[in-house]
């Protein structure tokens, strides 16, 4: 069984980078969806 860090690392990071530069992005969008839907239903 190959060790999940040993893999994160061993991975390239020219092709690791996107994947995460995507997944910080999403997480960002989700939370500033929320923030406005929140705001939204304070306001309403």
């Amino acid at each position: 069984m190959v060790n999940m860090e040993d893999f994160v690392l061993n991975e390239n990071e020219e092709m690791l980078a996107p994947a995460v530069v995507v997944a910080t992005v999403a997480l960002l969008a989700v939370f500033v969806f929320g923030v406005l839907v929140s705001v939204v239903g304070l306001v309403a």
